[in-house]
């Protein structure tokens, strides 16, 4: 894998939410801000809210837990 391959393990994916929510703390942007607006602050939010660390460190941050009960491990799709 090379540095701008995209991957699609779990762990990778959970990082990547991880850093962005991280990132956005206090106000803070990223290089997807627009606007006001970050897709991917929203995506790292729902991807977090599928994971009970992921839940943990939304309410460690103040941030909204926004999920799809039938998304959330251990639920059917």
């Amino acid at each position: 894998m090379t540095g701008t391959d995209d991957s699609d393990r779990p762990v990778d994916r959970f990082e990547s939410a991880r850093n962005t929510a991280l990132q956005h703390r206090n106000g803070g942007t990223c290089f997807h801000c627009q606007h006001g607006r970050c897709g991917q602050h929203v995506w790292a939010i729902e991807e977090l809210a599928r994971h009970p660390g992921g839940r943990k460190l939304l309410r460690q941050l103040g941030l909204p837990i926004i999920c799809d009960e039938s998304t959330e491990e251990g639920q059917p799709r």
